[in-house]
């Protein structure tokens, strides 16, 4: 089991059967303009850089066969979370000049801390980018594909404006995935046992093994999670945490979410599922708020 202890607190590497946002936290991805996308079976155009360089344009460019530093993004807050879109490890997609006005152009910039023109909401519901505070999104000059158009902010106008909307092709996946308890993030989840009935506490999920309420029932507030051989038909092996909210809510009962039993943050308290908050009559259940992230 992949456990290892900090200041007599339980940590864990996670991995288990999930369906992630749009973009993780530090993946990196293509973006592509719908209006390609990679849909009619080529390889999409994508948001590119010019050279790595203070002040090089970002224009559209066919994606081409294979990812390069040149089309990689990663958002270090991941989809749905306000901060940096990064390329070549230290530039920032950046305002140009900071101009908030129709037309102005993208180009990157050293990522530098609190540059408000530096900061995005990338892939929300939408499938927009936004500037931060601003009613601008990231918008396909003209929605012209021909490489090197430079791309441009515009007032948002999503959903119905396509060129202001973007999909994501991972260039990588997380070789480990934690999830902790938002309230205490040195609390993680975990599995007392690489066994099949083994109870998850506080996930270490192991290749061959997933988390679910037990006995696969997820209709029940009290049903104790613990982990069974993965099986892909089984609804009740998989969670999704929805954009912009720290549930994980499970698919064979989407009201059912992952819950610390009691709030008890004692190490080995076996997790449950419960009744979600927004379907509880709650605005929030702090047992119910979790915060993952990866290593890539």
């Amino acid at each position: 089991m992949f456990l290892r202890y900090a200041s007599s607190l339980l940590l864990a590497f996670v991995t288990l059967s999930l369906h992630a946002r749009a973009q993780l936290a530090g993946q990196g991805v293509l973006i592509k303009t719908v209006l390609t996308g990679g849909a009619d079976g080529g390889n999409g155009n994508c948001l590119a850089v010019t050279k790595n360089a203070d002040g090089a344009a970002v224009v559209i460019e066919d994606c081409g066969t294979n990812a390069t530093v040149f089309n990689t993004w990663v958002a270090p807050n991941g989809a749905g979370s306000v901060g940096t879109l990064n390329i070549f490890g230290d530039k920032c997609l950046d305002v140009t000049n900071g101009v908030n006005a129709d037309g102005t152009k993208l180009q990157i910039w050293t990522c530098a801390t609190g540059n408000t023109n530096q900061m995005w909401l990338p892939a929300g519901n939408d499938d927009s980018i936004t500037w931060s505070g601003q009613n601008k999104c990231v918008d396909l000059t003209n929605g012209n594909i021909t490489n090197g158009n430079q791309i441009q902010i515009w007032d948002c106008d999503v959903p119905a404006n396509n060129n202001q909307k973007w999909v994501y092709t991972a260039t990588e996946q997380p070789t480990t995935r934690s999830i902790a308890w938002k309230g205490d993030r040195s609390l993680c989840v975990a599995a007392s046992d690489n066994a099949v009935g083994a109870p998850v506490s506080q996930l270490v999920v192991f290749d061959n093994l997933c988390v679910a309420p037990q006995g696969d029932n997820a209709n029940g507030d009290g049903i104790k999670l613990v982990l069974e051989t993965c099986d892909s038909t089984k609804a009740a092996q998989q969670w999704q945490q929805a954009e912009e909210i720290d549930n994980f809510n499970n698919f064979g009962n989407p009201r059912s979410c992952m819950d610390l039993t009691n709030g008890n943050v004692t190490i080995g308290n076996q997790l449950q599922i419960w009744t979600c908050a927004q379907f509880d009559g709650l605005l929030d259940n702090a047992n119910q708020d979790w915060v993952q992230s990866f290593t890539f």
